[in-house]
C-alpha cells in the first residue's frame, strides 16, 4: 500500500487546496444559504477521508473486517457522485465553478481513480485470510505520521464546517404552554410573586425587583447557581399589562453566562371560568463565538427548552395541586386545550 498511500497524500494535498481556496475562499461556501447542502456533503467526505488516511497506510483488515473497509469506499464515491449532482443547483448564483476549481476536480477524479486502483489491487488476498486486524509496516513512520496529521486536520476541517452548518440559522424561540384548574386573579397572583418564583423555576436561584411598584420598566437582579458558580444577570419589564401579560427583557455581563441577552413573554388568557391556559414564549443570544453557538444548538437550548417545560409542571403540582399536560418545544397545544376548545 505505499503507492496508494503516496496517492493518498497528493490526493489529500489538493484536497485541501480546493477546501481552503475554492470552497472558503473564492466561492464562500459556507456563508451561501443555497450551498448549505454542499457544504453538509464536504462535512461527510471529510470523515470519510480522515478514516482512510489513518487504515489505508497502517492497516490490513482480513476476512470480515474487509465489509466496512469497502463500504468506506462506496460512501466515497457515492458522496462524490451526490457532489457532482447538486453542484450545479449550489452555484448557479455565482454562474458555476470557477475554471480552475473545475480543472482540480478533473486533475483529483484520474488521481482517485488510480488510487482506488491500487487499494483495490493490493487488498484482494485480504478476504481469504482469517479475520482479524493487522499493522503493516512497509509505509515508512515519517510518512505515516504525516497523513495521521493529515487525518486531525481532515476531522477537525469537518467538525468546524459541521459547527457552522449547524449554527447559521437562526434558532427558533421556545414555548412552552400549560392549562390551570384556577382563577385568572391565583395564576397572576402566582406567578408575578417573584419570591415564590425560584422555587417553582428552576432556571433561577433567586430573584430581586429593584422597586417596590412592579410594572413596565420595572428591573430586576436575577442569580442562578449551577455546579459551584454563580451566574447573575439583569431584566426588566418592557410591557406589563396586569391579568393579560408580561414582556420583559434579560441580560448578563457575566462571561460565565452563555445567555447574552434575550427576551420573554407571558400570557395568561382565561379559556373558560376557572381555567387559565398560562403560556411563555422567549429567545435569546448567546456569547462566546462559534463555540457558544455550537453549545447552544447541541445542549444549552434543549436543556433550557425541558427544564422551561419542568418548571411549569411544578407550578402546577406545587401551587395548584394539579398534575398537568404541557405544551412543549414548538409550542404545540395542551391536548386538554384543544378539548376545552371543542367543549
Amino acid at each position: 500500500m505505499l503507492t496508494a498511500s503516496l496517492l493518498l497524500l497528493v490526493i489529500a494535498l489538493l484536497g485541501a487546496f480546493d477546501c481552503f481556496y475554492f470552497h472558503r475562499h473564492v466561492a464562500k461556501l459556507s456563508q451561501r444559504e443555497e450551498s448549505r447542502l454542499e457544504v453538509g456533503i464536504h462535512v461527510a467526505r471529510g470523515f470519510v477521508y480522515a478514516a482512510q488516511l489513518l487504515a489505508i497506510p497502517n492497516l490490513e483488515l482480513h476476512g470480515y473486517w474487509l465489509l466496512p473497509f469497502i463500504l468506506l469506499f462506496i460512501a466515497d464515491v457515492g458522496i462524490a457522485l451526490y457532489d457532482v449532482a447538486i453542484e450545479p443547483e449550489s452555484r448557479r448564483s455565482q454562474g458555476g465553478l470557477p475554471r480552475g476549481e473545475y480543472v482540480m476536480h478533473i486533475v483529483l477524479s484520474v488521481l482517485v481513480g488510480v488510487y482506488l486502483n491500487e487499494v483495490v489491487r493490493g487488498s484482494l488476498g485480504w478476504w481469504q485470510l482469517p479475520t482479524g486486524i493487522a499493522l503493516r509496516d512497509e509505509v515508512p513512520l515519517a510518512l505515516r505520521a504525516v497523513l495521521a496529521l493529515m487525518a486531525v486536520g481532515s476531522l477537525g476541517l469537518a467538525l468546524l464546517e459541521w459547527a457552522v452548518l449547524a449554527t447559521s440559522n437562526k434558532p427558533r424561540p421556545g414555548h412552552v404552554g400549560v392549562v390551570l384548574d384556577a382563577s385568572l386573579q391565583e395564576v397572576w397572583d402566582t406567578t408575578q410573586d417573584h419570591v415564590k418564583h425560584p422555587s417553582w423555576d428552576h432556571r433561577f436561584s433567586r430573584i430581586e425587583m429593584l422597586s417596590e411598584q412592579i410594572g413596565t420598566g420595572t428591573e430586576m437582579v436575577y442569580e442562578k447557581r449551577l455546579m459551584g458558580l454563580l451566574i447573575r444577570g439583569f431584566g426588566r419589564y418592557k410591557l406589563h399589562k396586569p391579568m393579560r401579560q408580561s414582556t420583559f427583557e434579560f441580560w448578563s455581563e457575566d462571561r460565565l453566562s452563555l445567555i447574552r441577552r434575550g427576551v420573554g413573554l407571558w400570557l395568561y388568557d382565561e379559556v373558560a371560568p376557572g381555567v387559565v391556559w398560562f403560556r411563555t414564549s422567549y429567545t435569546y443570544d448567546v456569547r462566546w463565538g462559534l463555540l457558544g453557538r455550537v453549545v447552544d444548538a447541541l445542549v444549552f437550548r434543549r436543556w433550557f427548552q425541558a427544564e422551561t417545560e419542568r418548571s411549569f409542571k411544578r407550578l402546577a403540582a406545587r401551587y395548584f395541586e394539579q398534575r398537568v399536560e404541557v405544551g412543549g418545544a414548538h409550542g404545540r397545544k395542551p391536548a386538554r386545550l384543544e378539548r376545552l376548545a371543542a367543549a
